[in-house]
């Protein structure tokens, strides 16, 4: 498993309101980062059989799962990236979503199928 960190709210397409690309850029470069080192740092998992994403959000705040996918985009890039695989093999692709764990334990786990 791999443990992410909630993605920025600046990621969430919702948020984004036609600002140019640039003023997200600096925020889903250091995402990807983030996903490969920690990805490297950690136990390999098998992907061949698909992905599940479980976020845990820090409120019961209401989310699309598509928001929350679309905002991974770069996280899955970096993961994929560390793995060394292209991010058109996690099929399936499993959301799952835990509602109101708190800032503190807001965070975005990835296992294999």
């Amino acid at each position: 498993m791999i443990i992410l960190p909630f993605p920025d709210p600046a990621l969430m397409p919702n948020r984004k309101n036609g600002h140019h690309w640039g003023k997200t850029n600096a925020i889903k470069n250091k995402a990807i980062n983030d996903a490969y080192y920690i990805t490297k740092s950690s136990k390999p998992i098998n992907v061949e059989k698909g992905l599940q994403i479980t976020f845990y959000t820090p409120t019961n705040h209401r989310r699309d799962n598509d928001n929350l996918l679309a905002a991974m985009k770069p996280y899955l890039d970096g993961f994929a990236k560390a793995l060394g695989i292209d991010d058109t093999n996690f099929n399936p692709l499993t959301i799952k979503r835990v509602d109101g764990v708190g800032k503190d334990n807001a965070r975005v786990e990835i296992e294999g199928l």
